[in-house]
């Protein structure tokens, strides 16, 4: 998961006017999905803000049926029986996330045994802090990751060995939430998981060249640009444009010491 600035998010001319008379509309009683041309207007603009990718799990979505996920719930609340849903929040643009079919829809891998789908679910750490009528919600305290919280994004990490996702902290609070993450946004379904596996090997092997390199390099200054090369395609590979990089770049911190500073100068790039 990488972090997204939601406040670069462009939108069309006109576009502000049009969502607040809506926005009014439904404070008076209309269904907010009587408005959804105002939220899929912005899709192309949401595309481009991630890369073409899901802002969730970080998949290629360019060819993808993809779709403007509404973080908190317009209409209903899985966890909230009697919540009529955020309706207040359903234009406001700081509450849409771009997300692919998989992380959005409820389905199941039968062959695997995983199951996700955000759907209409939005759990919270404290039950008692939901808020149900037209109020803030900054002390909500969401149960899953938000990829436009950039602390959020620093939790979640994958495994070496098989691209599983996985935490990347050990704070009980913290495990509870990507957890939670990983199951209702699907992040551990078997097809996400081998491709995320398939760029971690490559990166592992590309790490471990650069690290044969950099050591030879300190003592034969000819074999530098061959290490660059090496590193380059490392820190292409953790860029924002890569698919999975919040991933790679947790793989990448895994290998950091004190004999190869290169590692922390390329985070950092």
């Amino acid at each position: 998961m990488r972090y997204i600035n939601i406040d670069s998010l462009r939108m069309p001319d006109g576009w502000l006017a049009r969502s607040a008379v809506a926005a009014a509309q439904i404070a008076g009683g209309t269904a907010p999905d009587d408005f959804g041309n105002l939220w899929r207007e912005l899709k192309p603009a949401m595309l481009q803000l991630s890369h073409f990718k899901c802002w969730y799990c970080e998949s290629p979505i360019d060819r993808d049926d993809n779709a403007v996920d509404h973080y908190r719930p317009k209409n209903r609340v899985f966890e909230a029986l009697n919540h009529n849903g955020y309706r207040w929040l359903a234009l406001e643009k700081s509450n849409f996330r771009l997300a692919c079919t998989f992380c959005n829809s409820k389905r199941i891998d039968v062959d695997f045994g995983t199951a996700g789908g955000k759907a209409d679910k939005f759990p919270l750490i404290n039950e008692a802090r939901r808020v149900y009528n037209l109020g803030s919600v900054d002390n909500e305290g969401p149960q899953l990751l938000d990829p436009c919280v950039i602390e959020d994004c620093e939790l979640l990490g994958c495994q070496q060995e098989n691209g599983r996702p996985c935490c990347a902290t050990e704070i009980d609070i913290e495990l509870s939430r990507v957890t939670s993450s990983i199951e209702i946004y699907h992040l551990d379904r078997d097809a996400t998981c081998v491709r995320r596996h398939g760029i971690a090997v490559s990166l592992i092997a590309d790490i471990l060249e650069a690290k044969n390199l950099f050591n030879i390099s300190q003592a034969d200054e000819t074999r530098k640009p061959d290490f660059k090369k090496v590193a380059k395609r490392i820190h292409t590979t953790i860029s924002r444009e890569a698919p999975y990089s919040g991933e790679m770049k947790y793989l990448l911190r895994g290998q950091r010491s004190v004999n190869h500073p290169w590692i922390q100068q390329l985070l950092e790039a």
